[in-house]
């Protein structure tokens, strides 16, 4: 005769299937907590990137280049006998570049976000060599060195906001007061001789710049006064380009297609020196161009980001990835103090315990915006972490086991603070921590009789 189940074998079994989907079913509305996260972020980043805007953007710096029209003579003539002529441009890059700044960092506020701008003056200096057309297969070339200009190309129209004074240019050592800059690459380009047209609707500055006399090289220095917000990036535009930055900004973030190769960050702020030779940036000396200057920086930029560090929505976010872990966790202990301590606790009461720990990460959410990140958790932990302690002595009549349940919830949470805080282990410290609550169940619940097949046993016929 097969034994009967005991009625408290029987309810204990029933009562971990419960928990269990009680916990998957909480887990819903923590996502819902997810989306919202997601939501206020993103409403986070449009203000961020409105203050950036005002500012200048996030500046790209490619340049300065000289643009020069040309025309290529095919050798060949149409059907009326005209020759055939390809209007074009020449792009000159620079022998060498140095770029150096010191960037100066402010914290703007509209509401209850805030976004990181910078002002700097930015010396751009190095050195044209003899200006040599590259030869074209279509035929021979010819150069309109009067028509030519001197640029700087931008990542974006709103960069331009970002020039608060007008550039300073010196060639050769001579300051050239009679040079003005323009918006677009195109000023001096004369329309039909190159293509000044699609120069003209390209981000950036542009200044006339004669080079029938200046084809065997000369030197440059430009000074920028520039503003932007967020990013300070650059195109390594020279054959042999280097970057040097300092800022008293202590959180950088160096990013793009080079790293430095020289950087120093500390809690008063950073320097970093970027150096690019000529065969690593992919680009010729000098080339035809009909419509894109894309080759000057696609995949080749590089620079900082000025990182913001108490940002909440990255934190809360990595921690509710952890959600029903932690929901598990929670229940999983008032199961075990009804297994091996003996007290009942009502599938209601799991579910009131459950909401507060969901409701646990909206509050985070909501403080964090006002008060910041690490406030935020600890007065929200604290106070979670006490009411359930008091409910868990409320619910199984017993002070101790409140105790134990609060001291059990306290070391809950701190793990949620490391998971929080932690991007590169946090899935290692997820994993342990699955690992050993499992284990640790397995420990406490060994002696359990879940078929209660020895209470038969010792009742007896």
């Amino acid at each position: 005769m097969t034994p009967r189940l005991s009625a408290p074998a029987r309810s204990l079994g029933l009562k971990l299937i419960l928990v269990g989907a009680l916990a998957f079913l909480l887990w819903l509305p923590a996502m819902m907590i997810y989306a919202l996260v997601w939501e206020r972020s993103n409403r986070a980043d449009t203000v961020q990137n409105e203050i950036y805007a005002q500012s200048g953007g996030r500046q790209l710096i490619a340049g300065p280049f000289l643009i020069a029209p040309a025309q290529i003579d095919t050798g060949r003539t149409d059907a009326n006998g005209a020759p055939v002529i390809r209007r074009t441009s020449v792009i000159f890059t620079p022998q060498t570049l140095d770029i150096g700044g010191d960037v100066a960092t402010e914290r703007r506020q509209r509401s209850i976000y805030d976004a990181t701008v910078y002002e700097t003056t930015l010396t751009l200096s190095g050195r044209f060599a003899a200006l040599t057309p590259p030869a074209s297969a279509d035929g021979a070339v010819t150069v309109f060195w009067e028509q030519a200009s001197l640029a700087v190309k931008l990542g974006a129209n709103e960069n331009l906001k970002g020039l608060r004074e007008r550039p300073a240019l010196t060639v050769d050592t001579v300051v050239a007061d009679d040079i003005t800059f323009e918006p677009g690459l195109g000023a001096g380009v004369a329309r039909g001789d190159g293509g000044g047209e699609w120069l003209a609707r390209l981000p950036g500055l542009s200044a006339p710049f004669a080079l029938a006399e200046k084809k065997d090289g000369f030197s440059f220095s430009l000074v920028m006064p520039l503003s932007g917000g967020g990013a300070l990036n650059f195109a390594p535009v020279g054959e042999n380009t280097r970057v040097e930055l300092t800022s008293r900004w202590p959180h950088p973030g160096f990013q793009g297609a080079y790293s430095p190769d020289r950087r120093a960050i500390g809690a008063d702020g950073f320097s970093a020196e970027w150096r690019i030779p000529y065969l690593a940036r992919n680009l010729p000396r000098a080339f035809f161009s009909d419509g894109d200057l894309s080759i000057l920086d696609h995949d080749k930029t590089f620079g900082v980001e000025f990182v913001s560090t108490d940002s909440p929505y990255q934190s809360v976010n990595r921690a509710l990835k952890y959600a029903l872990m932690f929901l598990g966790l929670v229940f999983l202990t008032f199961f075990l103090f009804e297994a091996t301590m003996g007290g009942r606790a009502h599938p209601a009461q799991y579910i009131l315990l459950g909401l507060t720990q969901v409701i646990f990460y909206l509050l985070v959410l909501a403080l964090a915006e006002h008060i910041g990140f690490e406030n935020a958790f600890a007065g929200t932990a604290g106070a979670t972490v006490l009411l359930s302690g008091w409910y868990a002595a409320t619910v199984f009549r017993s002070v101790l086991r409140g105790l134990i349940a609060l001291f059990a919830f306290a070391g809950a949470y701190g793990l949620i603070y490391l998971l929080m805080k932690s991007e590169d282990y946090a899935l290692l410290i997820g994993s342990v921590t699955a690992f050993g609550a499992i284990a640790l169940t397995m420990a406490v619940t060994r002696n359990i009789d879940w078929y209660g097949a020895r209470a038969e046993q010792q009742a007896g016929p």
